[in-house]
């Protein structure tokens, strides 16, 4: 198994929006070989809010093959050239092998 994790840091007050982004239905679970995706929220009092996207395929493959698939490519060409939303702290996107689980 294989995990694509994303990691989203937005100013207090906006992790609600990005939590939807990625709730409900969409085109990824119609891809083959993807297992779930998982949201999580850190608990905080205050300031920045922090949102852990965790995404399970079957194999690495199978997540390459939706990274240039054209739904996955169209979605990113939507929001080429525009700004950074100011709320935005910072992002990043690892992945990860299971390498045991009980």
């Amino acid at each position: 198994m294989f995990y694509q994790v994303k990691r989203i840091i937005v100013k207090e007050g906006y992790g609600e929006g990005i939590i939807e982004n990625f709730t409900g239905e969409g085109i990824i679970e119609k891809q083959h070989g993807f297992i779930n995706l998982k949201v999580l929220e850190k608990k905080i009092s205050r300031g920045n809010e922090e949102i852990m996207v965790l995404i399970q395929w079957e194999s690495e493959e199978d997540w390459k093959n939706w990274e240039k698939s054209p739904e996955h490519l169209a979605g990113h060409k939507a929001k080429a050239g525009k700004v950074k939303p100011a709320y935005l702290v910072d992002s990043s996107q690892h992945v990860y092998y299971v390498r045991s689980q009980k």
